[in-house]
């Protein structure tokens, strides 16, 4: 496991503060193949990304006569993945002969080398333009800036329920919002799920491609005795994915001394699950206002494209 200074102390306060370790760690290295492998399996399947990618299809016109691109479209694909969900897009801009930049960005430079590859695959000759940064860190609106120094537009994602991630999902937003201009627009993908019906969700965090990805970065401390548990966390609304320790063992990162004791409980990953109210609350509540909002026809996904929203004092 290789961490920067930065990530190795937020990882260390992470477990001692409040007894978990951030998933997008497990992006890292080796773990972009682990998550590579769930997505192709995903995307092959009827499941979260196969219903994306047709509500994408189905919709990209809408999309696209919104944002009004003359001279080209920066298409930013934050938390890329292996870059798929967004070949839907380029695609149409492909068909339209609209110009445009790829331009993958991830805390994981294993999992923007994959994007990268995803897309010149398919649209050989593409300008891909990467970002290595943690988007959870802070606004990015100087990157954001450049990127239309040649008269395009930028058209921000967050596919595949990534959101649903984040400890701090207002955190990340707003970081978003405060990258973009009024001209920007970021179309956001999400899960939407019948709460009566969660225990229905627990195959999908069960397997074994997931637990393998998610208990990574514990492997990679040395911890090697645990129960891989998936529960529901009624009041935060989440699927927890933990990691319960079946003895005691010493741990060292970055010269950091500490013990993680029999019984322990460490939260390796979460997965908010949302409904159509509790989606646009968090956008409205955040800045957003939503320009287009469409469903999947069984109710399953939702796209929304938003903007910031500029108030008048």
């Amino acid at each position: 496991m290789v961490l920067t200074r930065r990530q190795e102390a937020e990882l260390v306060t992470a477990i001692q503060g409040r007894g978990e370790i951030p998933l997008k760690f497990a992006y890292l290295g080796e773990g972009a193949k682990n998550w590579d492998r769930i997505a192709k399996e995903r995307a092959a399947g009827e499941g979260v990304n196969s219903i994306q990618a047709k509500l994408l299809k189905k919709r990209v016109d809408d999309f696209l006569s919104t944002l009004g691109a003359k001279n080209g479209i920066n298409i930013v694909d934050i938390g890329c993945g292996n870059g798929t969900p967004v070949v839907p897009i380029l695609e149409h801009l492909k068909t339209k002969n609209i110009k445009f930049n790829y331009v993958p960005l991830d805390i994981s430079q294993e999992i923007i080398d994959l994007a990268s590859e995803t897309i010149l695959k398919n649209f050989p000759g593409t300008q891909c333009k990467p970002i290595l940064m943690d988007f959870e860190s802070g606004q990015f609106s100087d990157l954001m800036y450049d990127l239309k120094k040649d008269g395009f537009v930028n058209l921000m994602f967050f596919l595949g329920n990534t959101l649903g991630n984040h400890s701090d999902m207002s955190r990340v937003l707003s970081n978003f919002r405060d990258s973009m201009t009024s001209k920007d627009y970021l179309i956001l993908g999400l899960e939407l799920t019948n709460l009566s019906r969660i225990q229905w969700l627990f195959p999908q965090y069960e397997n074994e491609g997931v637990e393998n990805l998610v208990t990574k970065i514990i492997k990679d401390l040395g911890v090697n005795s645990f129960k891989y548990d998936v529960s529901w966390n009624e009041k935060y609304r989440q699927i927890e994915m933990r990691a319960i320790l079946n003895k005691e063992f010493k741990v060292e990162v970055a010269g950091e001394k500490f013990t993680l004791h029999k019984n322990e409980n460490i939260l390796l990953g979460r997965s908010v699950k949302f409904t159509e109210y509790t989606v646009t609350k968090l956008l409205s509540d955040v800045g957003f206002r939503t320009e287009l909002l469409t469903t999947a026809e069984d109710g399953s996904f939702l796209l929304s494209m938003i903007q910031p929203t500029r108030y008048s004092v």
